[in-house]
């Protein structure tokens, strides 16, 4: 089957990309209000039913980065990351609308669900946000390029999530199996991700009528 280069809409990048803003802000003043609560307390910040909770903050810290300031994270996943012809897709601002910003808003939940039902499955959200944290960094040292996202990732969630991790396995209450299962799934998770992004860009290729276009482009800054 003939493939056809897509043409992605700008306008719809824009829109998009805002509402991720939005609802990514609003996220970070949250999670940013709650990391406070636990760390001005020494009770608190000791406490094994409210240190897990300090993962929230540091991923919306890192949606910010992406996203909000400085930003510019598709652009760079789809052009530098991905080797796309287009930096408004395979990853387009509507798709990562739902995979980033909409999932998002379920974090606080599913680590409240995962808490009740089983706390070490809280690690599997760990071990996925790690593995992103090591893709920022690994493609800017590739590219020698600043992929937004890296900065975090190395500044708060490979230190962040280290200590989260030792302060539950040094009390007993995660054990190495548990960090080896969740790790394991947190690998399958993502590369389901990118095969996901494969999909999207050979359907994409293939119906190219179906993405919507707008003549002119503008520079990956």
């Amino acid at each position: 089957m003939n493939t056809v280069e897509p043409a992605y809409s700008i306008d719809e990048y824009h829109r998009y990309t805002r509402a991720t803003q939005y609802l990514n802000g609003a996220g970070a003043v949250a999670g940013i209000a709650l990391g406070i609560f636990i760390l001005i307390d020494p009770t608190r910040r000791t406490d094994p039913d409210w240190v897990f909770w300090l993962v929230w903050p540091i991923a919306v810290l890192h949606t910010v980065e992406e996203y909000i300031w400085p930003g510019g994270f598709l652009r760079y996943f789809n052009a530098i990351a991905w080797r796309a012809p287009s930096p408004y897709g395979p990853l387009t601002a509507r798709r990562a609308f739902v995979t980033d910003a909409v999932a998002g808003l379920f974090n606080p939940v599913a680590i409240l669900a995962l808490s009740v039902v089983y706390r070490p499955a809280i690690w599997f959200f760990i071990a996925v946000l790690l593995l992103n944290g090591f893709f920022h960094i690994t493609i800017t040292l590739m590219t020698g390029r600043y992929f937004p996202g890296a900065v975090t990732g190395g500044l708060l969630y490979l230190p962040g999530f280290t200590a989260i991790t030792l302060f539950y396995t040094n009390r007993g209450l995660v054990s190495p199996l548990d960090l080896a299962l969740t790790f394991a799934l947190a690998l399958a998770f993502t590369a389901g991700f990118f095969a996901m992004v494969r999909r999207w860009q050979r359907l994409d290729e293939q119906t190219p009528s179906a993405v919507k276009s707008r003549a002119g482009s503008e520079p990956l800054r």
